[in-house]
């Protein structure tokens, strides 16, 4: 075996300020501004590499705290990798890389060419399991500092996939139950650094505070709650082939609001010095009592995932009361539709797709002629799309007489979402109605709806003079089934020039404020 080196890079990101010539520091006074621009590097410290090519990604920047010094030139990329021979191979192909044995200058002479170089690494023939070494980074720069990084490379690699939880159905509301978790060590040396376990709960479950090292993240009001990330790290180490699970499962209570709770959960090694990835959310809890641990698992061990990632459900005995309005406006020939949550559970965008939409039929006579939305959190009107078939959609279109309209966001009991749509009748509008009903969205939530004789309600336009009156109806011949105990959900999925609803106006958006 090879003798191990001590070299483990004291700093990821090595940032060097440069001070004006003659410049002295004044005791309690303002440090002096940069005259050049500081090189910042950023890489990974650690790196575990194996038989196969590891890709390895180093980035660096400038700044100059606002001082306005000239723009770096010709900045140059060091990778000095002599310290890996007979420990790890190195592989560079970007153009801009030269090699001198394994030693790399990688050098930009624009200023539009990327400040990034990737790079691979894989364990060279012979080397034995823990061994270790280190890459050092320099970069340096015209009317730039100087900045240097270095990352401990050891062969061998660790891989931690999860144990799969079963999902949990017929939950009662107000019961707690139980979160467990194993890991499995499927890599071929043993895990040395810190372990990150979390989960992301989307749906209102409750989860209990009762781990000091762990961080319990709840983005919302704790009732009905929406979106809970739990972080905890933990340091015992994971042998190879070995299986572990928590000493104690994380609990939760299934709140009143719950109507099915999704859950991911992930484990990850952290690097030297990395700080735990928490939720962000506007409540954020230390848990308390006993630190979570990872002890040997005992009895059957169950089913894995092919990863480091799973997910589950949490299913509760509850139910989610939409009912569909619309309110007719023949002045401004307009439509005013609502999907309105009469509770007592309520519903969460899942994977950004929609729970529930609104599917509208206009009567023969009458066509779609403008959507008026706004996009973005806490905007009051959704987007309808125009319905192609029962699998597919397409952005809004004037003249026709199919729409679906997704609730985009969550929707808590009480509350509504409006969509407007504007209309124009054609010469052979007789009075004839036309139909709005709640229906499922492609999250494939179930609703348990238990009231459908308000999930659809009609409307018309009196051709002559002033709009009729909106009724609420049962289904009849020649419009939708009214949605119920036995939805059918309405499933959305892309075609050519067509948008998944699932997509639509929900990018980066989690909650927002029903109306």
């Amino acid at each position: 075996m090879k003798s191990k080196r001590t070299m483990f890079g004291a700093v990821l990101t090595a940032v060097v300020l440069a001070l004006a010539p003659g410049a002295t520091a004044v005791a309690d006074g303002p440090s002096p501004l940069p005259t050049q621009a500081y090189a910042t590097i950023s890489a990974d410290k650690q790196i575990n590499v194996g038989p196969a090519a590891q890709p390895v990604h180093v980035s660096w920047g400038f700044g100059d705290d606002g001082a306005q010094v000239p723009t770096p030139t010709d900045e140059t990329l060091v990778i000095d990798a002599r310290d890996l021979a007979g420990i790890a191979n190195v592989s560079a192909d970007d153009p801009r890389c030269e090699a001198e044995g394994r030693v790399f200058t990688c050098v930009n002479k624009e200023s539009t060419q990327s400040r990034s170089v990737d790079f691979t690494l894989r364990a060279a023939p012979g080397a034995t399991l823990g061994d270790t070494g280190t890459i050092k980074y320099a970069v340096t720069a015209e009317h730039g500092t100087g900045a240097t990084a270095t990352a401990k490379v050891v062969v061998g690699v660790p891989n931690l996939v999860v144990g799969k939880v079963p999902d949990t159905t017929h939950a009662a509301v107000g019961s707690r139950i139980d979160i467990p978790l194993r890991l499995r060590n499927t890599g071929d040396l043993a895990t040395d650094r810190r372990i990150q376990l979390r989960w992301a709960s989307e749906g209102g479950l409750l989860f209990d505070h009762k781990f000091s090292n762990c961080t319990y993240d709840e983005e919302f009001d704790p009732e009905p709650a929406g979106r809970t990330t739990v972080t905890c790290v933990v340091t015992a180490p994971v042998a190879v082939g070995a299986t572990v699970e928590l000493n104690s499962p994380l609990t939760a209570k299934v709140g009143k609001r719950v109507l099915t709770n999704v859950v991911d959960y992930s484990v990850s090694l952290l690097e030297p010095g990395q700080e735990p990835t928490t939720g962000g959310g506007v409540g954020r809890h230390q848990g308390t009592g006993p630190a979570l641990r990872l002890v040997p698992a005992s009895g059957a061990e169950g089913a894995f995932e092919k990863g480091a990632e799973g997910r589950f459900t949490v299913a509760a005995d509850n139910s989610a009361d939409f009912a569909a309005t619309v309110e007719v406006d023949q002045d401004r020939w307009t439509l005013d539709f609502r999907a309105v949550n009469h509770g007592p559970a309520s519903v969460y965008v899942v994977d950004e797709k929609p729970v529930v939409v609104v599917d509208v039929v206009l009567p023969k006579g009458m066509v779609g002629s403008r959507n008026i939305y706004e996009e973005g959190e806490d905007r009051p009107y959704g987007e309808c799309l125009l319905r192609v078939s029962a699998t597919e959609t397409a952005p809004f279109e004037a003249g026709h007489r199919r729409y679906v309209c997704p609730v985009p966001f969550d929707l808590t009991p009480g509350k509504s979402q409006l969509f407007i749509l504007r209309v124009k009748l054609t010469e052979d509008y007789d009075g004839a109605k036309g139909t709005a009903t709640v229906r499922p969205g492609p999250a494939g939530v179930p609703l348990h709806d238990p009231d459908a004789s308000n999930d659809s309600v009609t409307f018309s336009f009196d051709a002559q003079t002033t709009p009729t009156t909106p009724t609420t109806t049962a289904p009849s011949g020649g419009t939708l089934p009214a949605t119920g105990t036995t939805h059918t959900a309405l499933v959305v999925t892309a075609g050519a020039g067509a948008l998944l609803l699932g997509t639509v106006v929900l990018v980066g958006l989690r909650r927002r404020r029903s109306h």
